[in-house]
């Protein structure tokens, strides 16, 4: 059932009977609706300061509220930086009565038709009045109070003594009240002031008004605000030095946009890009895995530079309905990246088209992130978001060879270098993954006694932190191995099971059975063959593991393979295909470095036929012949037609896997392809 029922003479509406904690949130919810529909912002007037203190009064304790002085000076010295919320009266527009000494006051705004608010252009004086994120100009009168307001001085440093005084060349706006009156609090008022606020100074930025531009606000906050402040765009620094009161205070800041990157916003989707040979081989031109890698400000169809990188504070939700919502206990979880990072449709089919035009096997867009954390002692941790696609539009959750064409662009930029900062993080879509460079002597051999050197002058050699997975043995039976082997004969040698037999192209047919030897010839079907080792699965059934003997390995090289045998041959992985054995001594070509083991790495379900080298593949080829063959460092060569080298360091202990390999950088530029 439904009734009508009137909270006062100005909130009459219809109401669902429910529990009394549903009806409080429900009247809540539309006095928050009627109180948006009717906030203009404005900045404060002299005659405002009266009912401004009034509110901080109420709002702070004795020891923290400002005084009536202190509010004047700020108005006279610093105006354009303090800005209030005013609320219309009901049938508040055209000059009827009411006066300051019932709380109410007259804003003069234009009245269009039945909008009383429109569009104008962006000048100083005309922008001081904002309806609804736009400018309104001064023409008809309102009635309404304020009931909320945003006071600034500027600074030259963030500290007690500096933000006592104004300072017009200050490049800081300190900001020393966000109030609300409290009765309207938790209806997304506060998140709508600061909004506006940072709007208006973004457009006093822009503008000519000001001599020397502002680049940062600043402020304390106390902790239970702290969340609040993080999802209206503030980082949180550290424990404050300035003592306001009893309580402590931590020290927050948000950039501002200035007139420079406002030149700068006209050219934002032109973005730097860059084509790196992964794990090339330093000896051999054009080796390794192409990566294209993309460098973005921010989540692509995301502008908020000031965005968090985190589930929790970024929900699409910049209400102020709960501003205690961190706990004292709480803690941010920093070491695995939620999967929803604020990218909008659009961003995800704008990274799908970009990939299909780099036409790669797999391209990387990363962009910087900044994790929150209470610790606010210490700097919260910072890196670089990372999300790849293949060549087909198709996005993966993990790719090792793009990650350290990557790194290896971040790594060798001018901001890491001139800070000496040799390590990176990433959060992909389900990891957290870390990249080091390594500074190693040109022609001079690692380490762990490897031959992977530098001899290139664009080349890099990086350490990549990478999750260690597991190979699982796939049982035996007519749906486990035996299909297996049943889709390695079709996709290789055009071979498979019929009524009559095996068929086999007659080209194929001496590799057929030699690599076959063994079967039963009674009953050729299923295949098997003394050739193949161990058939697996990785963790997650993500890619089909296959090692074979050295001999049975090369049996396979150079075959036209059938990709699409590979794809609908067995269901029982969702990536790729390892084919992979031991290294014999004398298995590397004449000045080719030697290794411990050699792989193939195919892609059918995910739009790649070979790949040259696969760094991912590597989390489990890496402990597979580590384990096998006992050693704690190994070094494999991936085969294809560019082939290319990766070492690989294990730490079983921690369940990680260190990939180490040479990136080389062979086209810079920018792209040009609009989000």
């Amino acid at each position: 059932q439904s009734r009508n029922i009137s909270l006062t003479d100005k909130f009459p509406f219809t109401l669902t009977t429910m529990t009394n904690n549903d009806n409080q949130q429900a009247i809540t919810t539309a006095l928050s609706q009627s109180v948006h529909d009717r906030l203009i912002f404005r900045a404060v007037q002299p005659t405002d300061i009266p009912r401004c203190h009034e509110i901080e009064k109420a709002s702070y304790p004795p020891d923290e509220a400002a005084s009536k002085s202190q509010l004047q000076y700020r108005q006279h010295h610093a105006a354009p930086f303090f800005r209030c919320a005013f609320l219309i009266d009901d049938n508040g527009f055209g000059n009827t009565g009411g006066g300051r000494n019932s709380g109410t006051d007259h804003t003069p705004l234009t009245q269009t038709h039945n909008d009383p608010f429109s569009p104008m252009s962006s000048t100083s004086t005309q922008a001081s009045v904002s309806y609804r994120g736009r400018a309104a100009s001064v023409q008809s009168t309102v009635r309404g109070t304020i009931i909320g307001y945003i006071c600034s001085t500027r600074a030259a440093s963030f500290t007690e003594e500096a933000m006592k005084s104004h300072d017009p060349r200050g490049k800081l706006l300190a900001v020393h009240s966000v109030v609300v009156e409290k009765k309207y609090r938790n209806m997304g008022v506060a998140s709508a002031m600061i909004h506006d606020y940072i709007s208006a100074m973004e457009r006093l930025n822009r503008g000519n008004s000001l001599k020397v531009k502002m680049e940062k606000l600043v402020l304390i906050a106390k902790k239970d605000l702290l969340g609040f402040y993080v999802r209206n765009g503030f980082r949180a620094m550290k424990l404050s030095d300035v003592v306001h009161g009893k309580d402590p205070w931590f020290d927050m800041e948000r950039d501002l946009e200035s007139a420079k990157e406002q030149e700068e916003e006209k050219t934002r989707h032109f973005h730097e890009c860059y084509l790196v040979d992964a794990f090339a081989d330093p000896e051999r031109e054009g080796s390794g895995n192409p990566a294209g890698v993309v460098l973005l400000k921010g989540p692509p169809g995301k502008t908020d530079k000031n965005c968090v990188y985190n589930e929790r504070l970024d929900n699409g939700d910049d209400d102020d309905n709960s501003l205690d919502d961190i706990a004292e206990d709480d803690e941010i979880d920093t070491t695995t990246k939620p999967e929803k990072s604020g990218i909008s449709p659009r961003g995800l089919e704008w990274m799908a088209v970009v990939a299909k035009e780099f036409n790669q096997a797999e391209t990387a867009f990363v962009w910087p992130v900044q994790m929150p954390t209470l610790d606010i002692s210490t700097p919260a941790p910072s890196g670089y978001a990372i999300r790849y696609f293949t060549r087909t539009g198709v996005e993966v959750d993990l790719c090792g060879h793009a990650t350290l064409a990557s790194a290896s662009v971040l790594l060798n930029s001018k901001e890491k270098k001139d800070a000496k900062d040799n390590r990176i993080t990433f959060y992909a879509k389900h990891d957290v993954l870390q990249a080091d460079l390594l500074v190693t002597p040109t022609n001079c051999t690692n380490q762990s006694n490897t031959h992977i050197s530098l001899s290139t002058p664009n080349a890099s050699r990086i350490a990549m932190n990478f999750p260690w997975k597991n190979v699982t043995p796939v049982p035996t039976g007519e749906n486990g191995a035996e299909a297996v082997l049943d889709m390695l004969s079709r996709a290789f040698f055009k071979a498979g099971c019929s009524s009559s037999g095996k068929e086999v192209e007659s080209a194929l047919t001496s590799r057929f059975v030699k690599f076959f030897s063994g079967k039963n010839e009674s009953n050729p079907c299923p295949f098997s063959s003394e050739h193949v080792l161990h058939i697996g699965t990785t963790d997650g059934k993500e890619d089909l593991f296959l090692e074979l003997t050295e001999e049975g390995f090369d049996l396979l090289r150079g075959i036209d393979v059938d990709h699409d045998a590979l794809a609908r041959g067995w269901d029982g992985y969702s990536r790729g295909v390892i084919i992979c054995c031991c290294a014999s001594q004398g298995s590397s070509p004449e000045n080719i470095a030697p290794v411990d083991f050699r792989s193939r790495f195919f892609g059918p379900k995910v739009g790649i036929d070979e790949d040259p080298v696969t760094g991912s593949a590597h989390c489990s080829l890496g402990p597979y012949f580590g384990l096998k063959l006992g050693k704690t460092t190994v070094v494999g060569r991936q085969e294809s037609e560019r082939s290319g080298l990766v070492e690989c360091t294990l730490k079983q202990e921690e369940g990680r896997v260190n990939i180490v390999g040479t990136a080389v950088t062979t086209i810079s530029g920018h792209l040009a392809i609009r989000i």
